[in-house]
């Protein structure tokens, strides 16, 4: 079997057995990787079984017949290197945190790479461990991940006819059609929701985005991440409600 080391970050677990569980790990030089953790909570003598905690970043051996195999890898080594251990201090954080594992776990493939998106994700989650508001650096990061999954929306100018689009006009988004549409264009797709003017802001600029588009920026997500994977992302709701209630 090749061995394979890496860092990782614990994605989604699943109790397997009463010793073992079976991990989706996110990896830096291997993408999205599941494994099984034989084992892993079974206590002996000279050892205690703590386990492995969602969220957690370590640095791991695995034990594959060949890249890309259709079954599990066998997690052989995990050394804990970061807990995020303020992720836990308040909801909102931890909230902000499992919704960017979901998304990163429904959208990217099994052994494809995305070591920017790994290091981005790792910056993520560290700095939602101090934010008293994670959602800023929550939507910068879904925006990142869409890029570099090559689901990044049209954003400068319409799908349909390619005239620029000026921030101050309504215009409508189209998660299908893969960006945004002209008022002249909206009138025959179907599958479309209206753009508020700040979130086109947003979108438009680099970086974080601002805590006042918050709200509908986190709306324009969720519909287009519902589109993409197939279901609304985990937590989408707490979601909303936070970004509601940013000002009160």
């Amino acid at each position: 079997m090749a061995s394979i080391l890496d860092q990782a970050i614990i994605l989604r677990r699943l109790d397997y057995s009463e010793t073992s569980q079976v991990l989706v790990l996110f990896t830096h030089g291997h993408g999205k990787v599941r494994v099984i953790a034989k084992g892993i909570k079974r206590s002996t003598k000279t050892r205690f079984a703590a386990g492995i905690d969602l969220l957690d970043m370590g640095e791991l051996a695995l034990a594959s017949r060949t890249i890309r195999q259709a079954g599990l890898a066998t997690l052989t080594e995990w050394r804990q290197i970061r807990t995020f251990a303020g992720l836990r201090e308040r909801l909102n954080r931890l909230y902000a945190a499992q919704y960017a594992a979901d998304v990163v776990a429904a959208l990217t493939e099994d052994w494809d790479p995305h070591a920017k998106l790994f290091d981005s994700l790792v910056a993520l989650l560290g700095d939602l461990s101090v934010l008293d508001q994670p959602l800023p650096a929550l939507c910068g990061f879904v925006l990142t991940l869409l890029t570099e999954i090559g689901s990044a929306p049209i954003l400068t100018d319409c799908v349909s006819c390619k005239r620029i689009i000026e921030s101050d006009r309504v215009v409508h988004f189209s998660s299908l059609e893969g960006g945004l549409l002209c008022r002249d264009c909206e009138g025959a797709v179907v599958e479309k929701r209206q753009v508020d003017s700040s979130v086109l802001r947003a979108l438009q600029s680099t970086g974080i985005p601002d805590v006042r588009a918050c709200k509908p920026l986190m709306d324009l997500l969720n519909y287009h991440l519902s589109h993409l994977m197939g279901r609304p992302p985990k937590l989408a709701d707490k979601l909303t409600f936070m970004a509601a209630n940013l000002d009160r």
